[in-house]
């Protein structure tokens, strides 16, 4: 709270009298829980006068159109270091990212609207008990005219940031030139704001490397030391960040014994994407249709190619297909989702459905997990239910054939037919400059004697009769795959 002596009028902004006009802070409509906390913590330092700013989630209009103008930078590089394949944990923008960008311009573009000087804060800041003495210091350094502060001036002051050794309730007040990432709590005058919108032309780093780490200068900026303010989820974890979960997020909810929530944010923390890999090849298809095959000719040919699993060179896998949030046999961490890959060229595999449809039976019956995430992503991509079909052979030939149309979908760059095709795959990655060989393909059938749970299950046999009576919508598809692939349809072959 002020001091009984201090000669600053009481306008609603508490310690921050005489050093800003406006308050601002910026939160997501439906953060309920940080919205209800803010008020009270304010109050506690005389702060009653304050606006809402709401956040942009990746849905809005400002950070779409972002995206439609294509002014956000995309991977690769990492837009980070610069570099194609790195280390760093984050390397590509995600679309919260984004949002948190298109906020904050947002405030900059209204302050530079008008003369004055504007204090942003995010909705999980953390006054210390500090403050009211730095800020006090702050203003007299303002009023002696030591520090440039005043509306028409264009300065950014940096007030808080994450917990670190910086905070301190004895250390001394000083200022220098030292950059913090302070977007929990900044102070910026409508010129510094407009420095800031004048030199934004695309969203190619995180807010507030852009603002303190790039736009700011010794000559504009000042950090404040104590920093006043520190934040609850980088911090402490005390609430879940909007843009990248935290592993004190985890350690939180499990201190805190608050098992639904923690169990929650467990399955967010592993489904979330924030480094994406790059690989120049991707193959896909359906199970049963070749995928491993490929990834052995490939290894045969001098290239590095995972099936299920990373190679340098890329990866063959069915369940790559779709953008799943988790594939079950994932190998490692780049084949766990294709969210985190991005690829040169994509295979797509393509079997007889002659004898496809035999193994795929098979693997329906006893891989239901291979089943069900297909049945799931098909469902979500087609709406067609494969439990709508009433045999086996019927499911197989509709799973078949509606994977092949999502994937084809996507426009590969090359089909390989696995009966045929060993050495025009090898023509064609020479062709895009792969550095690969055709001796020893001469390649037999690769896991043609699957086990299941360590069983093997023989492959059931399909009789003219069992082909000629599937339903119509089965032999539609089954009719479509085999003219779009080059295969005679063996309904009515004899």
């Amino acid at each position: 709270m002020l001091f009984g002596s201090d000669p600053r009028p009481s306008t609603g902004l508490g310690v921050f009298e005489g050093i800003i006009d406006r308050i601002i802070v910026l939160s997501l409509p439906e953060a309920q829980e940080r919205r209800d906390r803010i008020p009270s913590h304010l109050a506690e330092y005389g702060i009653t006068a304050f606006e809402w700013h709401d956040a942009f989630t990746p849905d809005h209009p400002a950070v779409q159109s972002l995206y439609e103008e294509q002014r956000i930078a995309t991977f690769p590089p990492c837009f980070r270091c610069g570099m194609n394949d790195c280390d760093c944990p984050n390397n590509v923008l995600i679309p919260q990212q984004v949002a948190n960008f298109a906020s904050h311009l947002d405030i900059w573009r209204l302050t530079s609207q008008q003369d004055g000087r504007v204090l942003v804060m995010e909705d999980d800041i953390v006054l210390h008990p500090w403050t009211s003495r730095v800020l006090r210091k702050l203003w007299h350094g303002i009023e002696r005219g030591n520090i440039d502060f005043t509306p028409r001036s264009t300065m950014m002051l940096r007030l808080g940031w994450a917990l670190s050794k910086d905070h301190g309730r004895f250390k001394r007040f000083r200022t220098n030139h030292k950059v913090r990432m302070s977007n929990p709590c900044y102070a910026l005058t409508s010129g510094f704001a407009a420095k800031l919108i004048d030199r934004f032309d695309r969203v190619d780093t995180t807010s507030d490397v852009f603002l303190h780490g790039e736009v700011a200068t010794p000559e504009d900026s000042l950090t404040i030391f104590p920093p006043v303010a520190s934040d609850l989820s980088w911090s402490e974890g005390a609430t879940d960040s909007y843009i990248h979960p935290k592993k004190n997020r985890l350690e939180y909810l499990k201190k805190h014994n608050r098992g639904t929530e923690l169990t929650e944010f467990e399955r967010r923390l592993k489904h979330h994407v924030q480094h994406v890999y790059q690989r120049p090849i991707l193959c896909v298809g359906h199970p049963r249709t070749g995928t491993g095959f490929v990834a052995e000719l490939c290894t045969k040919s001098g290239l590095d190619v995972g099936h299920e699993a990373d190679g340098k060179d890329g990866i063959s896998s069915w369940m790559f297909a779709v953008d799943a949030a988790e594939n079950p046999w994932a190998a490692d961490p780049v084949a766990q989702t294709r969210k985190a890959l991005k690829w040169q060229f994509m295979i797509q595999t393509a079997r007889d459905p002659a004898t496809a449809i035999p193994s795929i039976i098979r693997e329906n019956a006893h891989a239901p997990a291979s089943y069900e995430f297909r049945r799931t992503h098909i469902l979500a991509e087609t709406g067609i239910d494969l439990n709508g079909f009433e045999t086996d052979i019927e499911r197989a030939i509709a799973s078949l054939g509606l994977w092949a149309s999502i994937i084809r979908g996507q426009n590969p760059d090359f089909v390989f037919r696995i009966e045929t095709d060993s050495e025009a795959l090898i023509d064609f990655l020479q062709d895009k400059g792969f550095k690969v060989h055709k001796d020893n393909l001469d390649i037999g059938p690769v896991n043609a004697e699957k086990l299941y749970k360590g069983k093997h299950h023989e492959k059931p046999q399909i009789d003219a009769e069992q082909w000629e009576v599937i339903g119509p919508q089965a032999r539609a598809l089954l009719n479509e795959y085999c003219e779009e692939y080059g295969y005679n349809s063996p309904v009515g072959a004899t």
